[in-house]
């Protein structure tokens, strides 16, 4: 999830430029960066209000991987440094590896196989908005082997009779009752886009905001110089 924005030079911005500059060699290169910092900060702020309004935020993780303070690219946030302002940047957005995929995604199985539905029996408390249960998490491939779920003794793959879905079941209290704890339907799923992402770049992501966000800045710096 990455865009672009050309920075906007107006007789305003440009004057405010040209001021900085000849105050000192870091002052424009630090109104930029705040500028940048500032934006993405606004960007992320709104991300995360989108996405806890939008989806079921289960683990704090989620939350997490959309906030981060320090200097590295493939943070959330990635603080705009050095003196040439051509090459600053800030970047915005996520590094969960499944949060993206809210953005607008089908799910394929990594095995080329059904893609293993989790049922609501298999989370805490048979709560959809709690996350599943560690002793029912399946291995990092997707792909469905004797290690998942720990021993496979009661658990099988198949359609039982009087059942409407092929999935995975459990065997419960002594083989009486069938539990089913991922449903084996569907090859893929298509994950609708929540423009969580880019509802937030849309916003603050402009020429306009940027442009404001700088002016601001430069002129609180430059009073600070009368």
């Amino acid at each position: 999830m990455k865009g672009s924005v050309a920075f906007p030079v107006t007789v305003e911005t440009r004057s405010a430029m040209l001021q900085l500059d000849l105050i000192s060699k870091t002052a424009l290169p630090e109104a930029m960066a705040e500028t940048l910092n500032r934006t993405a900060d606004a960007s992320t702020k709104l991300q995360i209000r989108n996405v806890k309004s939008r989806l079921i935020v289960r683990t704090q993780f989620t939350i997490r991987s959309m906030t981060s303070g320090r200097a590295r690219p493939y943070q959330a946030l990635n603080k705009a440094t050095g003196n040439n302002i051509n090459k600053m940047f800030s970047r915005t957005g996520t590094y969960s590896p499944y949060l993206w995929m809210q953005e607008g995604h089908t799910k394929r199985s990594i095995s080329g196989g059904p893609v293993p539905i989790a049922t609501v029996n298999i989370r805490t408390g048979k709560n959809l908005n709690k996350s599943i249960r560690r002793a029912y998490r399946l291995n990092a491939s997707d792909a469905l082997t004797r290690g998942d779920f720990g021993e496979w003794g009661k658990k099988f793959i198949g359609k039982p009779k009087g059942r409407s879905a092929f999935g995975i079941y459990e065997r419960r209290n002594n083989n009486k009752k069938l539990m089913m704890l991922r449903n084996l339907e569907h090859n893929e799923v298509k994950i609708p886009d929540s423009n969580f992402h880019d509802d937030a770049i849309k916003r603050f992501g402009t020429a306009q905001f940027i442009e404001a966000q700088f002016n601001k800045i430069a002129n609180q710096k430059l009073r600070r110089y009368q």
